[in-house]
C-alpha cells in the first residue's frame, strides 16, 4: 500500500518543540499509511511570520501547521492564512484550556505568560472561527441547523472572508457555493429564510476577479471558470435559487467585506426584532 508523506510544521510559543512534536506524531500514528515529516519553525512572533509559515506549508502539501502562541494577532494570522490557502492550522493549546475551564467553571488565563485572559467570549470566537473553517463550502445538514448565518452565492463573491469576519463577531456561519442545481443540498431549502443571505456581483467584475485568480494560480485565463458566458449562466442560476428561497440578496460589487458584513448585521438585527 502506498505511503503518504505528511509535512507537519510546528511553531511553539507557550509549549516546547518536544511537546508539540509528541502530540503531532501521536496523531499521525493513527494513520498507518502516513509518514510524517516534522518541520520546526522557531520564533514566530508576528502576523507576517505566521503567514509565511502557512505559505511554506502550502508549498509542501499535504501539510498541517500546529502552533501555540499567546499573541492574539499571530494566532489570528495563522487562522486567516490557513483558511485562505486551505491549510489546516491547529491551535494546540485551546481545546485543553477550554475543557479545563469548563470543568473548573472558571475563566482561565493563558499560561505561562499570563499575557492574555481567555474568557468565554474568547472561546466562543474560537469555536465560531473553527465552525466557519469547517463549513467553508459546507453542505452538512447538522451544520446548517446550527448556523446563525448561511451565505450563498457563486464562487468569488466574498463568501469565505465574510464567514471569517462574521465569525470574529461570534456568529456561526456556513457558506454554500451555487455551482449547479445538483450541487445544492436539498436541506438548504428547509433552513429558515431569516438565516440565509444571498450574494451576487456584476458579471464583468466577477470575470476580472476570476481571471486574476487564474493568473495567481498559474491557470490559463481562457478556462470555463473565468469565461464571461459561463459566469452569466452561473449568476442566472444563483438568482433563480435565491428567488426560490426568498432570501435577501446583497450586491458585493466593489464592496469591502466590512461593508457587506454591516449590511448583514443590520438585516439580522431587523429580523430578530420582529
Amino acid at each position: 500500500m502506498q505511503t503518504t508523506r505528511l509535512n507537519i510544521f510546528i511553531t511553539p510559543g507557550s509549549m516546547s518543540f518536544l511537546a508539540l512534536e509528541s502530540f503531532a506524531r501521536s496523531a499521525a500514528w493513527q494513520f498507518p499509511d502516513c509518514e510524517c515529516e516534522v518541520i520546526k519553525v522557531p520564533n514566530v512572533k508576528s502576523p507576517k511570520e505566521a503567514v509565511e509559515v502557512v505559505e511554506q506549508a502550502k508549498l509542501n502539501e499535504p501539510a498541517v501547521v500546529v502552533f501555540c502562541t499567546p499573541l492574539e494577532e499571530v494566532r489570528d494570522a495563522f487562522v486567516m492564512a490557513g483558511l485562505r490557502l486551505r491549510i489546516q492550522c491547529l491551535n494546540a493549546l485551546s481545546p485543553y484550556v477550554e475543557a479545563f475551564g469548563q470543568a473548573l467553571s472558571a475563566s482561565p488565563v493563558y499560561q505561562p505568560t499570563h499575557s492574555m485572559e481567555l474568557d468565554q467570549n474568547y472561546f466562543r470566537k474560537i469555536h465560531a472561527i473553527e465552525f466557519a473553517i469547517n463549513n467553508d463550502d459546507g453542505k452538512s445538514q447538522s451544520s446548517l441547523e446550527k448556523a446563525d448565518i448561511v451565505l450563498i452565492g457563486v464562487s468569488r463573491t466574498s463568501k469565505t472572508p465574510l464567514s471569517i469576519y462574521l465569525a470574529y463577531l461570534n456568529f456561526l456561519v456556513v457558506n454554500i457555493p451555487l455551482v449547479s442545481m445538483s450541487s445544492i443540498p436539498k436541506h438548504l431549502f428547509q433552513v429558515p429564510i431569516k438565516k440565509i443571505i444571498g450574494l451576487t456581483i456584476d458579471p464583468s467584475r466577477l470575470n476580472q476577479v476570476r481571471a486574476e485568480r487564474n493568473n495567481t494560480m498559474g491557470v490559463a485565463s481562457d478556462t470555463q471558470y473565468s469565461d464571461l458566458n459561463n459566469i452569466i449562466h452561473e449568476l442566472e442560476l444563483a438568482d433563480k435559487v435565491m428567488k426560490k428561497i426568498g432570501c435577501p440578496v446583497i450586491d458585493v460589487t466593489n464592496k469591502a467585506v466590512e461593508e457587506t458584513a454591516e449590511i448583514i448585521l443590520k438585516h439580522i438585527k431587523h429580523t430578530n426584532s420582529k
